[in-house]
């Protein structure tokens, strides 16, 4: 399993090639850090020396930071998987993060991150892009999705209750639902308390991966 250290010692050529760039914990980010986190995410594997990399664009204001889009990218000889032994493996990874950093340069607002995301996932229907198509006032897209998201979970909920015997139910889901239903009381509030949410979410995951000197937060001082 890739450690902390092993990151460190693969990513040393990168980081001499690009001072700017920042290491932290599994990410090797590419600034600006605004809105939006872009950079490689080293993904451990359960067989010692193995790893995976991929590129990944994750908005700062979701509550769970570590989901994102991006994709699994190969070694320069095609190799998916990564293997930390490889005698020029710094040289390569450094290479390779060099090729794929140009691909994050059209994600810097939520509009253009909808445009980055389109090509991952159904944006009309991804219940992680409700905030996104909210700070891009958009406030109805983003309800007919949080809607639709609740509408399932509650069914899920009561046909399980109806069907399983010694139903408990799943806490995970039952926070998803408590936390749809606070947002959609957020949106009916209006953009302002949207973008309100979204700063302190933005806050919370830069305090997380230590960004704070890194952060351009890109909201404007609201007038008094």
């Amino acid at each position: 399993m890739t450690t902390a250290a092993d990151i460190k010692r693969i990513t040393r050529v990168a980081l001499e090639r690009n001072p700017h760039w920042i290491l932290r914990k599994q990410w090797l980010i590419v600034p600006p850090v605004n809105y939006y986190v872009c950079g490689f995410f080293f993904d451990r594997t359960s067989t010692a020396h193995y790893f995976h990399l991929n590129h990944r664009v994750t908005p700062l204001y979701e509550p769970e930071f570590n989901w994102g889009y991006g994709a699994r990218f190969e070694t320069s000889l095609g190799r998916e998987t990564w293997d930390m032994r490889d005698g020029n493996i710094e040289e390569e990874v450094a290479l390779r993060c060099e090729q794929e950093s140009a691909r994050f340069s059209c994600a810097r607002s939520p509009q253009s991150f909808l445009h980055y995301a389109a090509d991952f996932t159904d944006i009309k229907r991804n219940s992680s892009l409700i905030l996104t198509h909210a700070l891009t006032r958009n406030p109805l897209l983003a309800k007919k999705i949080l809607l639709e998201e609740l509408f399932r979970l509650e069914l899920e909920h009561w046909y399980r209750s109806q069907t399983w015997l010694n139903f408990k139910p799943d806490l995970p889901r039952v926070r998803w639902r408590r936390r749809l239903r606070r947002l959609l009381s957020i949106l009916n509030d209006g953009p302002a308390r949207v973008e309100a949410l979204a700063r302190t979410l933005e806050r919370v995951n830069v305090h997380k991966l230590d960004l704070e000197k890194h952060w351009t937060s890109p909201w404007p001082k609201r007038r008094r």
